[in-house]
């Protein structure tokens, strides 16, 4: 989900910056709203961060660089960090190096709402919104309007025994607790030899763990995925 740059403080500035008249559809490596960093992704109206026009419009001096107080006040704050060289003003360069920087991470989960409301072309429905505001309630377990650290691992373990209840239920067709060659299926099936660690040509329940902690960290081709994405089980 690389959709989105996070955000910097001048994002708010983007569409001057390009010279946009409103929002488009994100090019790769752009989150809604924000400068896209990659001049080589998205089509031809895809938007991107240009740095050096950035620079010309807050550049009061005419110094060709830009001081902590000529940057707009809602990006100040991110002064220190865009300045790698620590010489108190921001060049192009490190404008555009911290833009490509943020684009190689994460999105935050509440920019992932944002697009997911702000973007026309596929809205997300009340329906939708509904069903991700009830899941994070769920996560409230003792209901005083706050998420602490306890009640995501605790609401994590859940899913993951959710999860594994799901793959044996749909998989383990003798009820023995462990999936063999034959029972597999889909990515489990493609996969069977590498997830089969200890080689007993059966996958126990500590193996379909270790394959969803694969999934998580991102390996590719790993099964485990939620109902209805790759790497479900076929039936």
């Amino acid at each position: 989900m690389r959709l989105w740059t996070k955000a910097l403080g001048f994002a708010a500035l983007f569409c001057t910056a390009v010279g946009l008249a409103g929002a488009q559809q994100p090019a790769t490596g752009a989150r809604p709203g924000n400068p896209g960093v990659d001049k080589n992704a998205g089509g031809k109206n895809a938007p991107r961060f240009d740095a050096a026009r950035f620079v010309k419009d807050h550049d009061k001096n005419g110094d060709g660089k830009l001081s902590k107080d000529e940057l707009p006040q809602q990006a100040q704050q991110e002064f220190t960090q865009i300045d790698t060289n620590k010489d108190g003003a921001l060049t192009a360069e490190e404008l555009q190096q911290h833009a490509d920087r943020m684009a190689r991470q994460r999105p935050q989960l509440v920019e992932i709402l944002w697009y997911a409301v702000d973007i026309p072309e596929e809205p997300a429905t009340t329906h939708e919104l509904q069903t991700a505001y009830d899941q994070l309630r769920k996560l409230d377990k003792n209901g005083d309007g706050k998420i602490d650290e306890n009640e995501v691992k605790q609401f994590r373990e859940e899913r993951k025994k959710q999860r594994m209840e799901h793959i044996f239920q749909a998989l383990d067709k003798n009820k023995d607790g462990k999936i063999s060659k034959d029972e597999a299926r889909g990515l489990w099936a493609d996969n069977f030899d590498q997830l089969d660690k200890n080689k007993d040509g059966v996958l126990d329940q500590q193996e379909v763990d270790a394959a969803f902690s694969q999934q998580a960290a991102g390996q590719p081709g790993q099964p485990g995925g939620r109902p209805g994405q790759p790497g479900q089980p076929q039936k």
